[in-house]
């Protein structure tokens, strides 16, 4: 065939075409390559589909009854609450997959160390198992189960004595240092009379009720008349100036006075009641 065979006849020409017609041939022209891959492509899957009907048909026909009980299900009024909760608390049910994720892969992680510390545990704890179920620990808990409220109220107890030894210990360390020059001298004091005792053969007794009346003796002698009359007789000696010698005329006189007859008469009972205990 020669070349003016292949050139249509039929039909206008494109000069004779009117301006948008034109404008689609040149479109149609220039993306003819593309057009043509288009046109493979859709008879490709025209040819696909084709050859999937029959399995997609198959398909349908059954999942036709589980999308029915899908369909019930999700029409049923619980579902349908379901869904709006979950729609609602949508940000939660988030957060709560990622904590999950999060927690599996600690999980994971922390398995290996857990069934380490399990392997190291079994031992101590088949020894806790035999320990409680001796008859002893029976017998103990039951007591203990039994004095329950008592248990309670001693740690009521021991829980408020903390309290009070907490606010009594800044006053308690001042106290203990205060006290710590008296009570090194008491120290002395008993080491003295330790010592003492050593020395001396006296029965611990006979030491102890000397000491009782030494201390009545001075519980006597404490007494403030008794104390304000010696210590005005011995306020002589304390005096500056020496008294004069005293003779026998000037002896003679002073026993007028009231207040020498009343320190003799005192003086002359002392000497009485020494004598007549003396003889008992």
């Amino acid at each position: 065939m020669s070349e003016t065979d292949d050139t249509p006849t039929d039909g206008p020409a494109v000069a004779d075409l009117d301006p948008e017609t034109r404008e689609l041939v040149a479109s149609v022209e220039a993306n003819a390559d593309d057009l043509r891959e288009l046109v493979e492509l859709v008879v490709v899957a025209k040819r696909l589909g084709d050859d999937l009907a029959p399995e997609a048909r198959e398909a349908a026909t059954d999942i036709r009854e589980p999308l029915a009980d899908l369909r019930l299900a999700l029409e049923r009024e619980e579902t349908r609450d379901l869904l709006e909760a979950v729609g609602h608390n949508a940000d939660d049910l988030a957060e709560l997959l990622e904590f999950a994720a999060a927690s599996k892969n600690l999980a994971e992680d922390l398995a290996p160390e857990l069934q380490a510390a399990a392997s190291e545990a079994r031992h101590p704890m088949a020894q806790l198992r035999l320990a409680l179920e001796r008859e002893e620990t029976l017998v103990l808990l039951r007591k203990l189960g039994e004095n329950t409220e008592t248990f309670i109220e001693l740690l009521d107890l021991l829980e408020a004595s903390h309290g009070l030894l907490e606010d009594l210990v800044p006053e308690l360390r001042t106290a203990a240092s205060d006290a710590r020059s008296p009570i090194a001298d008491f120290r002395m004091v008993l080491a003295g009379f330790a010592d003492a005792h050593e020395t001396s053969d006296v029965d611990p007794y006979e030491m102890g009720q000397g000491l009782g009346h030494a201390l009545a003796l001075g519980a006597t002698v404490g007494d403030p008349e008794v104390v304000d009359a010696v210590d005005a007789g011995l306020g002589a000696f304390r005096e500056d100036e020496e008294p004069e010698p005293v003779g026998l005329f000037r002896l003679l006189g002073a026993l007028r006075e009231d207040d020498v007859r009343a320190g003799l008469g005192q003086l002359v009972d002392v000497i009485r009641r020494m004598g007549a205990n003396a003889r008992e």
